[in-house]
């Protein structure tokens, strides 16, 4: 009885899981968001050597606590030929340009008001927040690592 519930379960389940980020070695899809100036910033348009997707919120405590992490990383390798391009899926557009401006962020900031349900956070198989994934060459080579773990990629990557 049990392993005919089991089957039962995932035949019903199995359709409603998702894969959780794009797998490594995937092609990045476009993303086209505006800036808190309305500024279009495409990815496509970013040259850097490697570039380091952030998905965050100004709501989310857990990803307003990591920018002093992400900032640091910026400071370090930008340099070096590392871009960060953090997507916001802040609906609040007034908190969204308060904290960055408080937070004084200086790599690339834009903007999803649609959130996890907009056509980025599904592109790229974003659930949750803070999410992040290094580019190189259009493809992801890096995700869901720790901080550590990131850095330790990019000094490899920028050799």
């Amino acid at each position: 009885m049990r392993n005919v519930f089991f089957v039962v379960f995932l035949t019903f389940a199995l359709p409603f899981c998702t894969q959780a980020q794009l797998p490594l070695g995937a092609v990045a899809p476009e993303i086209k968001l505006p800036d808190s100036l309305g500024k279009w910033k495409p990815l496509g348009e970013v040259t850097s050597r490697l570039i380091l997707l952030d998905f965050w919120a100004a709501w989310c405590y857990p990803c307003v606590r990591s920018m002093p992490d992400l900032k640091r990383l910026y400071a370090d390798y930008h340099d070096k030929g590392l871009e960060i391009y953090a997507v916001s899926l802040d609906k609040d557009y007034r908190n969204w340009v308060a904290t960055c401006q408080r937070l004084n962020l200086p790599f690339i900031l834009v903007n999803d008001a649609y959130s996890l349900d907009g056509k980025v956070c599904q592109d790229y198989h974003i659930h949750d927040i803070p999410n992040r994934m290094l580019l190189k060459d259009g493809h992801v080579i890096g995700a869901e690592m720790s901080f550590y773990d990131l850095e330790k990629l990019i000094q490899q990557e920028l050799k």
